[in-house]
């Protein structure tokens, strides 16, 4: 597979992907941003995928430290993503799930402006909320949990990347 960044050319240290920011006009106040899959194999994961399904553009693997969780994202549309997620060592927020499940469906992310406001609001509407805001990818403020609603489906908010951290991609 050759390197590419998004606009076709060759790869460097710096490239950015360039996502636009949950505030750009038209994006309204949530934006899908990904779906988090736990893989035993994060490698297979994202061959398997970016391969068979012809998505031309992954980050590079990457350690998120405050989860204690290896992650490539694959663009499957626009700036939509699937998030592939790894367990580093027994003791992570998804080894258990790994163990009972081997693997799947975790979590549906949204791009969010203010991420404080939304915890907020959700917690306020009865919420459980597993994960306050805390850094995250990209240097980004993330948290994660439970809406009241049916499905109750886990949740993550993303803030917007800050602008001078970039990501490295792979074609």
């Amino acid at each position: 597979m050759a390197n590419s960044k998004v606009d076709g050319s060759s790869v460097n240290e710096g490239a950015q992907l360039g996502l636009p920011r949950a505030e750009d006009p038209g994006l309204g106040r949530y934006r899908l941003h990904h779906v988090g899959i736990v893989v035993g194999s994060l490698d297979r994961a994202v061959a398997g995928y970016s391969g068979n399904f012809e998505f031309q553009e992954t980050t590079l693997p990457f350690d998120d430290q405050a989860q204690r969780v290896r992650v490539a994202f694959v663009r499957v549309a626009g700036d939509i993503w699937l998030e592939f997620i790894e367990p580093i060592g027994g003791d992570t927020p998804v080894t258990q799930f790994l163990a009972k499940t081997r693997g799947g469906y975790h979590h549906v992310a949204f791009e969010v402006a203010d991420i404080e406001t939304v915890v907020r609001e959700f917690e306020a509407a009865r919420a459980v909320v597993v994960c306050r805001p805390v850094v995250g990818f990209e240097g980004r403020r993330v948290a994660f949990l439970f809406p009241n609603l049916q499905p109750s489906l886990l949740t993550e908010f993303v803030e917007p990347r800050p602008r001078s951290k970039p990501i490295h991609s792979q074609n």
